[in-house]
């Protein structure tokens, strides 16, 4: 029989706002840094530990924190509080509101300084909120329950002719699932509240030029003024989803879209969260007999929680992306562009220069891997999974389409299983099998923005799929 141990749980907050000025990361034709704060961009921290294994989830308003950022800010709150680097979660809300980090393209100064500085200074902030969490650490209770909201709508629209754009698919797979997670001390009173839900956060579309959380802040300002503690959102698969609203036009009622995907996510968050209990239970029914008999039952103390199964897991994974093309077919692609991008950098669109740097730098960095000989690359992902009791946390560094999120769930063997993207860093997407043939911006375009050499394989989602389970059904 494994050791009984007692939850322990601790919780802290920072400001993770950056100076105005950084430009925003999330939209390539945005036109324009940062400008205006709609609401301050938070990391929130929670500590879970038994004693002997611990786990640190980092809730971030966010895009993602790249690599090697991330691998560097996981080991300095390890060190800092004394447990592996690896059992820290970071997962970003993938608001697309939120800063650029340092190497995403190539900067002048001023601003490569202002992101390298903010770079170094959230790491202090995060080592910081977790040092907190981890003082504040105290013997708690968990409990966790599943709701559903129609935050979002599938965005793979089939055109007429076939083509896959951006759009909505209401007939597409959809996780509209909202778990939660309630954390309460020993006399039921709450430390923090986990969300998780699968919707990409650009109810703002990129005309904002504001730092915002995106719907995610409203959900919060509904939750912890009725619960009296923090709350922690954790971005799920949410690669082909978008806000049911749509992406932000610019105008006034995105604002009030924003307002009104917040309290579907925060009024859910309340409404599972209430219905879970964890210091008490009803007891026996007694019978009391006035004018007529009423069933009536008294609360009894519920038994002290042990945790039995507490551990904590990640791989990391080197799949080949598909083949490289020729040299010949390689610079004639990096000619097409030095083209384009010359014509964009004589227009007047900013977005346009954006979009035409990206490409060129993607286009580049092909050239040189085909110049070099190489055939065949590979890209490093990562896979993380974390086991309390009943309750499973798995993750990826990616973004995973609905579909993984949903199988995963399926076929997972623990009684409660939530998946994640965005988190220790994000790769790009990663589409199911039978999305290759009809293409699309998740399986095409993509991989020009994330500077993925080539495209992912229909081989990545099973892989992803396969070992993920096995490391829950390893914990």
């Amino acid at each position: 029989m494994p050791e009984v141990r007692q939850l322990l749980a601790g919780v802290a907050r920072a400001i993770i706002t950056p100076p105005i000025g950084i430009r925003l990361l999330g939209y390539t034709v945005q036109e324009g840094c940062s400008q205006s704060v709609e609401r301050e961009l938070t990391a929130t921290v929670l500590v879970l530990s038994d004693g002997v294994t611990s786990a640190v989830l980092v809730g971030l308003d966010l895009l993602w924190v790249p690599l090697p950022i991330s691998d560097r800010i996981r080991t300095a709150i390890g060190r800092a509080i004394g447990i592996p680097g690896e059992n820290v979660l970071l997962n970003g809300s993938h608001t697309h509101l939120g800063p650029m980090f340092p190497g995403w393209q190539d900067e002048e100064s001023p601003q490569r300084e202002l992101q390298s500085r903010y770079a170094e200074h959230l790491e202090d902030l995060l080592v910081g909120a977790a040092t907190a969490a981890w003082r504040t650490k105290c013997p708690a209770r968990l409990a966790s329950g599943r709701g559903a909201a129609p935050l979002g709508v599938n965005r793979r629209e089939k055109m007429p002719d076939g083509q896959v754009i951006i759009g909505e698919n209401p007939d597409g797979p959809i996780d509209r699932t909202v778990d939660v997670i309630r954390i309460d001390d020993l006399a039921g009173q709450p430390i923090a509240v986990v969300m998780s839900a699968a919707c990409h956060t650009v109810v703002l579309g990129p005309k904002t030029l504001s730092y915002s959380p995106d719907f995610i802040g409203p959900a919060r300002d509904l939750i912890e003024p009725a619960i009296g503690a923090p709350s922690l959102f954790l971005q799920g698969a949410a690669g082909n989803i978008n806000p049911a609203c749509g992406i932000g036009s610019g105008g006034p009622e995105q604002f009030d879209d924003l307002h009104r995907l917040g309290m579907m996510l925060g009024g859910e968050t309340l409404k599972v969260w209430a219905q879970l209990r964890t210091h008490n239970r009803r007891g026996p029914r007694r019978i009391v007999r006035s004018v007529a008999a009423i069933s009536t039952w008294d609360y009894e103390p519920t038994e002290a929680e042990t945790i039995q199964h507490f551990s904590v897991t990640r791989r990391r994974l080197s799949p080949s992306l598909a083949p490289l093309p020729d040299l010949a077919a390689a610079e004639a692609d990096l000619e097409q562009k030095r083209v384009a991008l010359a014509q964009a950098l004589a227009g007047d669109s900013l977005g346009a220069k954006n979009v035409a740097r990206r490409m060129y730098a993607w286009s580049a960095q092909r050239h040189q891997l085909v110049n070099a000989g190489h055939k065949v690359v590979a890209r490093e992902i990562e896979l993380w999974a974390m086991r309390i009791n009943g309750l499973g946390i798995a993750a990826v560094s990616a973004e995973p389409l609905a579909e993984l999120g949903l199988e995963i769930k399926r076929r997972s063997p623990l009684p409660h299983t939530m998946y994640l993207g965005y988190s220790n860093g994000c790769i790009g997407y990663i589409p199911p099998p039978e999305a290759f043939s009809e293409g699309g911006m998740e399986v095409i375009e993509s991989h020009y923005n994330y500077l993925l050499a080539s495209q992912l394989t229909s081989d990545w989602a099973p892989l992803v799929i396969d070992t993920t389970l096995e490391m829950l059904s390893g914990l």
